[in-house]
């Protein structure tokens, strides 16, 4: 580096205390969230600032932001006094703005080469970028930690209220703390977190994250409480989430002193609602349908009689089983059947007879119905 921009620099230094005295006024004058900054506290910050701009332009080189951490440093200390991040830069933009004028006026008086006075300028500017880079990881980090605290927190609290009856008296207080009612009634939902596997539709852009949930199951008196616990998301809810892209299961609304009660039920209606379609999914909407998991042999059973003989790995019986699934579901209506598969009436004829010949069905009674309906839904869940 050029030996006139070191003596630059050196002048610079020189100006220590006046350049801290004028940055600290600026600051305090242009900015209301500094005014818990001490004085001495925020002199040492800009004298710290001065001393760094002195180094560049003297060596010409800026250190990696990890290599000093002088930004996270001041930056911590600052979000720890309540400052704006934004604030935190804007004042060290002002402080290097008050080193920059000095080193203008000192290039002058030194008569320093335009290109060279261009290139300590430019330097300057540079060592701005250096620590908004290093104010910003700060920042990312703090964020970061807090959100990670409070989701730790709220999963906590949730796993204490939905696995004890008789909670403790720290649990309740908590619970208050979150602005939980225990005069009033929540519901415990469960849908599968970002990324996850639990549901056959992935998240993707606009789909539900603890705070959209969080936000649909408050109702403005009654906030809700929600966490992200391994692959799923949790939460105490006091009002039914609307217009969700995912399937989420909630349990019954009862008292906060029996929400016990509606988590149990929301993981009997989750083992069912995950593969379903979008939206909120409870007991009333799947009603026979949460006991199928717990009735192993009943399902082998019926899945061995009804479905294992179509073949269902093959693409013709994948084809004849999707066919009579449709047809429970329009009431066995073969017109409606056709439109919602896209093909012939007379395809669904021939399937539904293929199924019948295959199965082995006498006659098709109200029993013969439910047990077929009972085994395509196991078969779902099984390869589910």
């Amino acid at each position: 580096m050029a030996a006139g921009l070191a003596q630059v620099a050196q002048k610079v230094k020189d100006l220590d205390d006046a350049i801290a005295d004028s940055a600290a006024d600026r600051i305090y004058s242009e900015m209301a969230s500094y005014v818990d900054v001490p004085r001495n506290q925020l002199l040492a910050s800009v004298r710290t600032n001065a001393a760094r701009a002195v180094e560049v332009l003297t060596t010409g080189v800026i250190a990696e932001a990890e290599e000093v951490p002088e930004s996270r440093a001041t930056t911590r200390a600052r979000i720890d006094q309540n400052v704006p991040i934004e604030d935190i830069i804007r004042a060290y933009r002002i402080s290097l703005n008050v080193v920059h004028e000095a080193f203008i006026a000192e290039a002058a008086a030194q008569e320093l080469e335009p290109q060279v006075t261009l290139e300590g300028s430019t330097l300057l500017w540079q060592l701005g970028d250096w620590f908004t880079t290093g104010a910003a990881a700060e920042f990312r980090y703090r964020a970061g930690a807090a959100a990670l605290r409070e989701s730790f927190a709220a999963s906590s609290l949730i796993r204490s209220l939905i696995e004890s009856e008789d909670p403790g008296p720290e649990t309740l207080l908590k619970a208050r703390r979150y602005g939980l009612d225990f005069d009033r009634d929540y519901a415990v939902i469960i849908c599968a977190a970002p990324g996850e596997s639990g549901s056959v539709r992935g998240f993707g852009h606009g789909e539900p994250s603890v705070e959209s949930l969080q936000a649909a199951g408050s109702d403005g008196r009654r906030p809700a409480v929600v966490a992200q616990m391994d692959a799923r998301i949790i939460g105490i809810v006091a009002r039914t989430p609307r217009a969700v892209s995912v399937p989420v299961a909630i349990g019954p609304f009862v008292p906060l002193s029996r929400i016990t009660e509606s988590a149990r039920i929301c993981e009997n209606v989750w083992t069912i609602a995950h593969r379903g379609a979008p939206g909120a999914h409870s007991l009333t909407d799947l009603t026979w349908q949460v006991a199928i998991p717990g009735q192993a042999d009943l399902n082998s059973h019926l899945i061995d009689r009804f479905v294992l003989p179509l073949r269902p790995d093959t693409a013709a019986g994948a084809d004849v089983l999707e066919t009579v699934r449709t047809w429970i579901r329009t009431l066995m209506n073969v017109k409606k059947t056709a439109e919602m598969l896209h093909v012939h009436e007379n395809t669904v004829r021939y399937r539904l007879q293929r199924f019948h010949d295959t199965v082995g069905i006498a006659e098709l009674g109200m029993k013969e119905l439910l047990d077929i309906t009972w085994a395509l839904a196991a078969f779902d869940i099984d390869e589910s």
